[in-house]
Formats: C-alpha cells, sequence, structure tokens
C-alpha cells in the first residue's frame, strides 16, 4: 500500500504541474486518449478482475483514468438478444451500456457512444439493419433509426449517463442499415442520398436531445484520403452534420503511417474539423506513434485517440502492464507540457533509371535441375552471366504462396519462398536488379485464373485483406533480411479481373478487389517505402479497359508507382494498339510504364516503350526467355540463338538519358 501511495502522489505532483504548464502555456491543445473496452462488462462476468500496478484490484476505469486516459467509448447493440445477435445475456444492449457508463463517468472520463444500428457487429464487411426493422424500408425505416436513437439518448440522459461523442454508425464508409444504406464504387445519386436520409435521422435525434454533444462520423479509411474526401464532399452536399472525422486506422487494413499522416493533413486543412483516430490496434510499438501523428495534425486539429479493446495489451490476465500503461501515462504528461509539432510533409517520389532490359527466367532452377547448361557462342557460362552480357539489367521472378500445396505449381518446392530467395542471391551476386512478382496463389495467376492460395482459405473478408498485408510484409522483410531487397514488387499478376478470387473477383464492383489491392501495396511500403511498386495488367494495347482499370483503383486509394502490362499480340492488338495505349496511359496518370511481359515483336516492343513521351517508358521484361517456346532467346539444349543480338544492337542506340 506504500508503493500505491507514493505512486499516485507522484501522479498528483505531475498533474498539478502539467495543469500549471497548460495554464502558462495555454497554446497547448488537449489530446484525448480514449479506448473502447465495451468487452470489459462480459470479461467480468467471466470472474475477471483487475488490478492496478501495485497489485490491488480496482475498477477498471478508476485505474485508466490514473494512467492518462480521458475518454472511453463503447458500442451499443439495438438488440443483442435478438436471434443472431451479439449476446443472449444482453450485453452491449441499453441496459448494459448505461451500467458501464456510470462506471466512466464515476472515474470523470469522457463517454463516447458509437451507435451500431444493429443487433450484432457492424463493420465495412457487414452492415445488415437490425431484425426489428427487417421490414421497413424509405421514410419508415428513417423514423425508427431516429426513435430508437432519441429513445438510447433520453434514457441516458435521465440516468446520468449522457455521452460527450456520439457515433451515428460504426465505420459507415460502405454505408449502414444495409441494404437501404449500402454504398460501393457504383453507388448512383439515389444510394448516397438513402445513406444520408439514414445518417441525418440519427442526428437529429442527437441535436435534439443533446444538443451540446459532439457528434463524430466515423470510417474505416486511416489512410484512404480519396475514399474520405467522396464521402465527407457527399456529407456536405446532403447538409449532414457531424463535428468530428473519426477514423479507424489499422495497419494491416489502412496504409502505411505515411499513409495516415498525409490523410489527416489534408483533410483538416480541407474540412477544419478536428480528427481522431476512434480505433486502433494498440501495442507497445506503436501506440506513442500513432498518437504523435494525431497530435501533429496542423492547427491543433488533432483531437486525440481511442484503442479499440486494449484489455489484454493494458492488464494481461487482469494485471496491469506498468510498461505500457507508463506509455500512457508518459504520454498525457508530455503532451500536457509541449506544443504539438507539425512532422514533414509526406511525399512519394521514385527514381527509376532507363532502360530497363528485363527477363523473367523463374524456370531456370527447374532447367538446371533437369540438367540444362546454359551458353552464349559456345562457351557455357551462368545463365546470368549470359544475360548481363547481352545488356539485360533486370530479372523477374515469380513467388508462389506454397507451390507445394495440393494443386499447387510444384512438390519440390520451385517459385516458393525458399527456391526464390535463393535466385535472389544469384542475382544479387551478378549485379542485377530483382523484379519481385508476388501471384498470390498456389499456381498460376492470369486473368483467367486467380485462385486464393490452399491455407488462406479460412479467411474472408477484412481477415483475407489482412492476410494479404501479413505475408507480403512478412515476404519483404524476409527478402531484406537475407540481403536481397527487391529493386522493385509486382503486387499480382495480370490482375485486370483481380486476384484472390473469389473475394477479390471483379465483377461489378471494384469494392473488394480494391481492399485486397491496397493491403498488398501497404505491405510493401510498410517494409520499405522507397520499393517502387508495380500493378500489372493484360491489357497492352486495349486503352478503354486499361483507363477504367486505373481510374478504379486510383478512386479506391491503391498507392502504386509503375503501370505494368503483357503484350502478347493474340490477345492484346497490334504494335499501334500497344504504342497509343502506353504513351496514353503515362500521360494521364504521370506514371512510368514498363511491358512487364512480352514474347513476340521483340525489337519493336523494345522501341515503342523506349520512345513514349517525357522518357515515361522504363522497358520491358520478356517473359520466360531461357523457354525455347515463350522468350525464345534459347534452344533446347540452353544455347543463346540469334535472337539474343537484338538487345546488344538495341541498347547501341538507346539515346543518353
Amino acid at each position: 500500500m506504500k508503493t500505491r501511495a507514493i505512486k499516485i502522489t507522484g501522479l498528483i505532483i505531475s498533474l498539478v504541474l502539467a495543469v500549471f504548464s497548460v495554464g502558462c502555456h495555454p497554446s497547448i491543445p488537449h489530446h484525448s486518449l480514449g479506448a473502447d473496452i465495451s468487452f470489459i462488462p462480459q470479461f467480468e462476468s467471466r470472474g475477471l478482475t483487475f488490478t492496478d500496478t501495485a497489485g490491488v484490484q480496482r475498477d477498471i476505469c478508476a485505474i485508466m483514468a490514473e494512467n492518462g486516459f480521458d475518454n472511453i467509448r463503447l458500442r451499443i447493440f439495438i438488440d443483442p438478444t435478438a436471434q443472431d445477435g451479439y449476446s443472449k445475456e444482453g450485453f452491449c444492449g441499453l441496459e448494459q451500456t448505461i451500467a458501464m457508463a456510470r462506471r466512466i463517468k464515476a472515474a470523470g472520463m469522457t463517454f463516447s457512444l458509437d451507435f451500431h444500428y444493429r443487433d450484432t457487429w457492424a463493420d465495412p464487411d457487414k452492415q445488415y439493419k437490425p431484425s426489428a426493422w427487417k421490414d421497413l424500408t424509405g421514410e419508415e425505416l428513417e423514423h425508427a433509426l431516429y426513435q430508437y436513437t432519441r429513445d438510447v439518448l433520453m434514457a441516458m440522459k435521465e440516468s446520468g449517463t449522457a455521452p460527450d461523442i456520439i457515433q451515428i454508425g460504426n465505420e459507415i464508409n460502405h454505408g449502414m442499415v444495409w441494404p437501404e444504406g449500402f454504398i460501393d464504387d457504383n453507388a448512383e445519386e439515389s444510394n448516397w442520398a438513402a445513406l444520408m436520409g439514414l445518417y441525418k435521422a440519427g442526428e437529429k435525434a442527437v441535436r435534439e436531445v443533446l444538443p451540446r454533444a459532439r457528434l463524430m462520423v466515423h470510417l474505416a479509411l486511416g489512410g484512404q484520403n480519396t475514399l474520405c474526401r467522396q464521402f465527407l464532399d457527399y456529407m456536405d452536399t446532403y447538409k449532414a452534420g457531424y463535428d468530428i472525422i473519426g477514423l479507424s486506422y489499422y495497419e494491416q487494413w489502412h496504409g502505411t503511417y505515411r499513409d495516415l499522416q498525409a490523410n489527416l493533413y489534408d483533410l483538416a486543412e480541407r474540412y477544419q474539423k478536428p480528427l481522431c483516430v476512434c480505433e486502433y490496434g494498440a501495442n507497445a510499438q506503436n501506440i506513442k506513434r500513432i498518437n504523435d501523428i494525431v497530435r501533429s495534425v496542423p492547427g491543433g486539429l488533432g483531437y486525440g485517440t481511442m484503442a479499440w479493446e486494449p484489455a489484454w495489451v493494458l492488464f494481461p490476465e487482469g494485471k496491469a502492464s506498468e510498461d505500457v500503461l507508463n506509455i500512457y501515462r508518459n504520454l498525457a504528461e508530455s503532451y500536457a507540457q509541449t506544443r504539438p509539432q507539425t512532422l514533414p510533409p509526406v511525399t512519394r517520389e521514385m527514381a527509376f533509371d532507363r532502360p530497363v532490359v528485363g527477363a523473367d527466367i523463374s524456370w531456370v532452377q527447374q532447367q538446371e535441375d533437369r540438367g540444362t547448361v546454359f551458353s552464349d557462342k559456345g562457351v557455357q557460362k551462368d545463365i546470368l552471366e549470359i544475360l548481363k552480357d547481352n545488356g539485360f539489367n533486370w530479372i523477374r521472378l515469380r513467388l508462389f504462396t506454397d507451390p507445394t500445396a495440393e494443386n499447387g505449381y510444384s512438390p519440390e518446392g520451385y517459385c516458393g519462398l525458399e527456391k526464390t530467395l535463393e535466385m535472389a542471391k544469384r542475382i544479387k551476386s551478378a549485379g542485377l536488379k530483382l523484379l519481385l512478382n508476388f501471384h498470390y496463389s498456389d499456381n498460376w495467376a492470369d486473368p483467367g485464373k486467380q485462385y486464393t492460395p490452399a491455407a488462406w482459405k479460412e479467411y474472408y473478408g477484412s481477415g483475407l485483406e489482412g492476410q494479404v498485408y501479413r505475408y507480403t510484409n512478412e515476404v519483404i522483410n524476409r527478402f531484406m533480411e537475407e540481403g536481397v531487397r527487391p529493386h522493385m514488387v509486382q503486387v499480382g499478376n495480370e490482375i485486370n479481373h483481380g486476384m484472390l478470387w473469389p473475394q477479390g473477383k471483379i465483377e461489378d464492383s471494384y469494392m473488394s478487389f480494391g481492399v485486397l489491392l491496397r493491403c498488398a501495396s501497404a505491405g510493401v511500403r510498410a517494409a520499405d517505402p522507397d520499393i517502387p511498386v508495380m500493378v500489372h495488367i493484360a491489357c497492352g494495347g486495349q486503352n478503354e479497359e486499361s483507363v477504367y482499370f486505373f481510374d478504379k483503383i486510383l478512386s479506391r486509394d491503391v498507392v502504386f508507382d509503375v503501370i505494368g502490362q503483357s503484350y502478347y499480340p493474340q490477345w492484346h492488338g497490334t504494335l499501334d494498339d500497344l504504342r497509343c495505349n502506353l504513351n496514353d496511359l503515362a500521360a494521364r496518370y504521370n506514371k512510368p510504364v514498363i511491358v512487364v511481359e512480352y514474347q513476340e515483336h521483340r525489337r519493336e516492343v523494345n522501341e515503342i516503350v523506349r520512345d513514349v513521351p517525357g522518357k515515361m517508358g522504363l522497358g520491358t521484361f520478356i517473359w520466360e526467355a531461357t523457354s525455347p517456346r515463350w522468350g525464345g532467346l534459347f534452344d533446347r539444349n540452353g544455347a543463346a540463338n540469334e535472337h539474343m543480338k537484338i538487345y546488344p544492337e538495341f541498347l547501341a542506340n538507346y539515346p543518353s538519358d
């Protein structure tokens, strides 16, 4: 008890000093440190208790308040006891939420209320209407939402637990109360009108019952600026009100920390509203980083953060983690005494050397293991030496997730991680650059097949999205640990019909595919932000299809640096079609282009790419250069043939950049 008394006394002194400091520096904006701890009543009902750092059992809200937290959010479901509802015991229903809100108020903290408008979880994957509203549409549905919101807030007001911050919906970037309030990338004006009508019904109830409460609009788009702006612009168009912009930010779904910062800074300048990261997965590594980013938002518009369900991080097995609580405590004390500092602007600028003279030689290990020996002009040499001698400076390798899986590419593991790392080390030793090509499949991925790896079948929705991020990030980190950092990464192979089917198959909507591709890109950039990311489609001469594809993925906030195209005349048109398409894409999107697969018209394809205006044509990769059937630069015995001379001749006349 003596130890606890000393710690509490020390905290009181710190808080007094912090208050005094704020008084001396009135320009220091308050930064809120919050958390959603809606699981706590369930944990406690199962016998879990919480102790502070001195080992004393106390109310969790009081412990958190003493360690820098000042805001607690609770979610509320309409009828969690309904069939298919969240909880037969009524957890996260009105009665349980009021009981927990009393504890929050008693601890002296701000109370934030999160309306899900469902009987169970609502998030971007699922926003279906509650069972009691299943037959309602139009104005009747809006009125039901209004009346429910009003009744809840009246009950809380009368019980002395009125919320200070209120969310009309949870992660509503795909809408809410589906199907009426559903929106995707094909949403029309009528869809937006329906969604905003529902939102405004909730807003009306809030303003009537608790006019001093602050409304937060909550989008699961931490690093996605284009989509945030689209949603908020529609809110302005329909005069849907909000006081705080709330964003979820989970690294596996919402981009890199740079993406988060860039988005927050732009939204603050554009809409002049406070911003809150109202969900993030707290851990010892990211708590300070995320809070520092939010606090740095110019104009004092970084409201604060809310860690999502951090009980197991803050209180492992119910026992306070002094290390983690100290992070929050130190942040609260530091923020109260120092002015926020704006961070340097986020930029993504890539410099590329021309020309890229590349070859995909992913078959080489198999060929060599079967006895093929490569030669040039009668002299046996390593394949990489032959290619380098003839002007090649880049190699592309494809990567299958698990080629040894049932229905995988190779029981021996060819084109799997370990074999690809072996080949990457040879490429580095030869002084060549590496383009790593993720197929996100156990076998070939192309426009006709993009099947999900066998080991990922258990994942769906956000689970699959997170797995794409983790796998990509882990692979890139492994390459860097092995000393073979890729010089460029291709996220998916010929993905104009999508990837990771069925979830990521492009049919009417790009919404699911767009999230998967975003996660793949973020996985690369989180490992190393300076690795260029290529998006590869098989539309060499199809300009209309190419433009539609890239317009769509850009509208879904996919970050990439290079446009990759396949060009096979039997599928992709004439050489003039290729020329027109590449020239247009480079100018339209201000991104360099590479023909990352080709077989025929070797000289002409390289010349077309070379001549893209503005030096935006980086180069080419001939597909499977060592295959007599495909790339055709070697015969069946592994000897370089007459087609190889094209490349030294092409380079001899290449203009100096």
